[in-house]
């Protein structure tokens, strides 16, 4: 722990303690700020296994007094995270019409190849009236099925969708920024919004002092971004961490002994809050989660409990209790961590739920013209081999074709993750076995023998290795063994 007891962990703590100082915030609440954003980032691609159909994403409320004042946080972590992890935003959503064009906005620009299909809601969701401030009845029942990840957010066309079996509406985040005055809205919400947001108090502002970084974070973001949309984990606990969550879920009961209902409701779902901070750190390490990554989520959710303490006016003696005896048996426990299950893939066959007149069904990848619209928009038709653009003086400016892995006539899909954007030369070659691709992407020349360099890879284009196996045992039968190696950062483009 620090002094201000939150455990700074891995890249998003480095970009908190290095870049906090210079800009003149807090450097709590500009690790708050990064892991929501991050979180919502990699949510269409990261789950974790205690709640494997849930986003992984954080959803936070930074209060700061009413006083007016200019807050940079937001265009902060703007700057500095949108280059590795790049995230639509959508400030001031209040109504369910607003929600409607967020969600259909970022539908088309994942559609498109333009975006993923998450997006981040800042700003304020209350408007402001007589009673004092609301959330709209529509736009919080909405808001509960998103954080749920049940999926039926309202979108323009949404029959269309349904028939053309699309995939289902965007993932959510909130990073909401809000008044003392603003904030108080939520004791007159549904508990079941309110105990979905990790509630804080901002520290203040200390004057801008230069911190020299060096800019290391950016790398391993970007590194763990495009580990995470080209490996898809369902992220598993090692033995330790996962007692130490479940002692925190235990502890939830706690809450409504020693509470009065209005403010029990607040922390009902501390234990599901620790699990996806956990999750979101561990996804920026690439690895299982640990009990150090607990510890450092359950170091926010701690932070939350007490300020959310202060800003509803809750009597401290009976939260403060609760607290402690979690401290105590997070850090109280033998250090035997053992070994987390192997990082599962949550591949393109698990397809997510999608509601229907006659209840919930299983949807499927966006398929056919769609995936082919969505791959050349990601590499602007430049070849994944080669690495050329064939220009035309046409007004069709370039060409490019979308090969597939595993051929159609071998029942090959039409989506993303069986489709290699190539030059028809390449595509020649790759159809006809002259090339294949070991599991991590290299190129091998079936010809000569001779191995060459990684395709390019967009940080959004998952690739299946199994469709990658089927067409190398196809042409060049089981005697390439892939080179155990780190995959690399993808390229940017």
């Amino acid at each position: 722990m620090t002094d201000d007891d939150t455990f700074y962990r891995g890249p998003l703590g480095e970009v908190a303690q290095a870049e906090a100082g210079s800009a003149g915030v807090d450097p709590g609440d500009l690790y708050l700020a990064a892991i929501s954003w991050w979180s919502a980032a990699v949510a269409p691609a990261v789950s974790v296994s205690s709640w494997p159909d849930a986003p992984v994403t954080v959803w936070t409320s930074l209060v700061r007094s009413d006083v007016s004042e200019s807050d940079l946080l937001h265009h902060l972590v703007h700057r500095l995270l949108n280059g590795p992890g790049p995230l639509a935003v959508h400030p001031d959503v209040t109504d369910q019409r607003l929600l409607s064009a967020a969600s259909h906005a970022t539908r088309r620009a994942d559609s498109a190849g333009a975006g993923t299909p998450t997006f981040l809601l800042t700003g304020s969701p209350f408007t402001s009236g007589r009673g004092g401030s609301r959330i709209s009845t529509s736009l919080e029942g909405h808001l509960r099925q998103a954080w749920d990840g049940r999926h039926t957010l309202p979108t323009r066309g949404i029959g269309r969708y349904r028939a053309a079996r699309r995939p289902v509406p965007p993932h959510v985040g909130s990073l909401w920024d809000l008044s003392a005055s603003e904030w108080r809205g939520f004791l007159s919400t549904d508990a079941a919004t309110y105990s979905r947001v990790l509630h804080f108090a901002r520290r203040p502002a200390p004057a801008p002092r230069p911190n020299p970084s060096s800019g290391k974070w950016r790398d391993e973001l970007a590194t763990a971004y495009g580990w995470a949309f080209n490996t898809r984990p369902i992220l598993t606990y090692t033995t330790r961490a996962r007692r130490q969550w479940h002692a925190i879920r235990e502890a939830e009961c706690s809450w409504d002994a020693t509470l009065p209902e209005q403010y029990a409701d607040f922390f009902v779902r501390i234990g599901d809050h620790v699990s996806r901070v956990a999750g979101t750190l561990a996804a920026t390490e690439r690895t299982a989660i640990h009990s150090t990554h607990i510890e450092a989520a359950w170091s926010l959710a701690r932070r939350a409990v007490l300020d959310t303490a202060h800003l509803a006016a809750m009597d401290h003696s009976t939260v403060e209790p609760v607290v402690k005896d979690l401290d105590d048996r997070l850090f109280g426990m033998e250090a035997l961590e053992g070994e987390a299950p192997a990082i599962r893939s949550n591949t393109p066959e698990s397809e997510p739920w999608w509601p229907s007149g006659r209840g919930m069904h299983r949807n499927r990848p966006q398929t056919g013209s769609s995936a082919v619209r969505k791959l050349k928009q990601w590499y602007q038709d430049r070849c994944q081999m080669c690495a050329q653009v064939l220009a035309l003086p046409s007004p069709r400016h370039r060409y490019s074709e979308a090969a597939h892995i595993r051929a159609r006539e071998d029942n090959g899909p039409d989506i993303v993750e069986n489709l290699l954007c190539l030059c028809p030369t390449c595509h020649v070659l790759f159809d006809a076995g002259a090339r294949v691709l070991t599991d991590d992407l290299t190129i091998i020349d079936t010809v000569t023998g001779q191995s060459g360099k990684r395709i390019e890879l967009h940080r959004w284009h998952f690739i299946d290795s199994r469709y990658v196996r089927h067409h190398r045992q196809r042409w060049a039968g089981n005697d390439l063994t892939p080179p155990a190696s780190e995959p690399s950062a993808p390229p940017k483009l």
